[in-house]
């Protein structure tokens, strides 16, 4: 049996359940998907391994203002000065807010 939603009805959908999500739901959501990236170097849920420094458990203030010094080039390193680059205020603090509460 079709019935007959197309596209248009299926983004209406989305855009309801989304409107109805609770925002700090929306924020973690979005603040763990952000942070996959920073796992590939800062090691599983941001527990390093290596010589690359750890992220996990560091508070958000401090995880915004590193990821802002990077972003602005106020704070130097080839890597992250590009990656800063291409996030926003509001995503620095929602991955920074995920980041800040692993231990």
């Amino acid at each position: 049996m079709k019935l007959g939603y197309g596209p248009a009805a299926a983004g209406l959908i989305a855009a309801a359940l989304i409107a109805v999500a609770p925002v700090g739901a929306l924020a973690e959501s979005s603040g763990r998907n952000l942070a996959l990236s920073c796992f590939s170097c800062h090691g599983p849920a941001g527990k390093s391994p290596d010589t690359i420094p750890g992220i996990a458990g560091k508070s958000k203030a401090f995880i915004v203002q590193e990821m802002i010094g990077f972003r602005d080039g106020k704070r130097k390193s080839t890597v992250m000065q590009r990656i800063g680059k291409g996030y926003s205020d509001a995503e620095i603090r929602a991955l920074a807010g995920y980041i800040a509460g692993l231990k």
